[in-house]
């Protein structure tokens, strides 16, 4: 029972991720290389503050999610006004950069981690049990859902798809181009960060390979598998991707190449959509909750 929580857990995570992303990508068309840099920030925050100074919950979502904010402010900033292939090139060296600190800096424990996490705590409740803790992750999710939800639906939404497919007639109408930019790469960065306070608590530690590259990049893949622009298709890839590799665990597979064959597993899915299914498993408009 506790390995299906954990798996469920991971499932409501990475939905948040992706839905956070999938607004970015999907309906603005900015293709971003560094929500697992932010949610690594969010994280690590989450951690250094449990450690030394409090592990309340509520504090930890807004200590991450402001941190988060500010420091993807050094790559929104400079990096929106951008065509998007700079911006994307702008993201991936952000990534490498925040993954060599997780990786050298004292403070976050170098590539050992940091370790012995305590529980959080919500208005003087100690969340122990990790069907707790899954409950917390899942509504961290369904606000993100709602809100992104409520975004796409209202005339910013369609503000978000203008600026995708033609940000020169956007201009033209008088709007900022920038601030639509700006203002959904803060909703995108908030909850990756906030999803990140979610993992350490979950694990009561904390390591840096959990936010590398290929982090950053398997986050895409979930989106383009469930489709841009799509909110349901977000969390259904999340959910086949997540217990996809599990699945391989009841397979006579050598441990030795099982993470290998699972990085194969999502390179063949990427091509596949990429190549055949653009529209991911649920396209833009075929999104039934809307």
């Amino acid at each position: 029972m506790e390995y299906v929580v954990y798996i469920g857990t991971l499932i409501a995570i990475y939905a948040t991720l992706t839905i956070s992303l999938n607004l970015l990508v999907g309906y603005t068309g900015l293709i971003s290389i560094a929500q697992a840099a932010i949610y690594g920030v969010g994280a690590y925050v989450t951690a250094l503050v449990a450690l030394n100074f409090t592990h309340d919950l509520l504090i930890s979502f807004l200590l991450a999610s402001v941190t988060g904010v500010l420091v993807s402010l050094v790559v929104a900033l400079p990096s929106l006004r951008l065509n998007n292939e700079y911006f994307l090139i702008a993201t991936m060296g952000f990534q490498a950069i925040i993954f060599s600190l997780f990786m050298n800096l004292e403070i976050t424990g170098g590539p050992s981690g940091l370790y012995g996490i305590p529980h959080p705590t919500l208005f003087g409740y100690m969340i122990r049990t990790s069907l707790e803790k899954f409950l917390v992750a899942v509504a961290l999710a369904i606000l993100c859902y709602v809100l992104a939800l409520r975004i796409t639906n209202a005339p910013f939404g369609r503000l978000l798809r203008a600026v995708r497919e033609d940000q020169t007639a956007v201009a033209a109408l008088g709007k900022s181009v920038f601030t639509i930019k700006f203002s959904v790469f803060i909703f995108s960065a908030t909850f990756a960060a906030a999803a990140g306070t979610i993992y350490v608590y979950s694990l009561t530690a904390i390591d840096p390979v959990a936010f590398d590259l290929d982090e950053s990049v398997f986050i895409i893949t979930l989106v383009i598998v469930g489709g841009t622009g799509s909110l349901n298709g977000s969390v259904l890839a999340a959910a086949l991707l997540i217990l996809l590799p599990e699945a391989f665990k009841f397979l006579a597979i050598p441990e030795a190449i099982a993470p290998q064959l699972r990085q194969v597993l999502y390179g063949l899915l990427l091509v596949f959509f990429t190549r055949y299914r653009r529209q991911g498993l649920i396209g833009e408009f075929r999104d039934v909750l809307k």
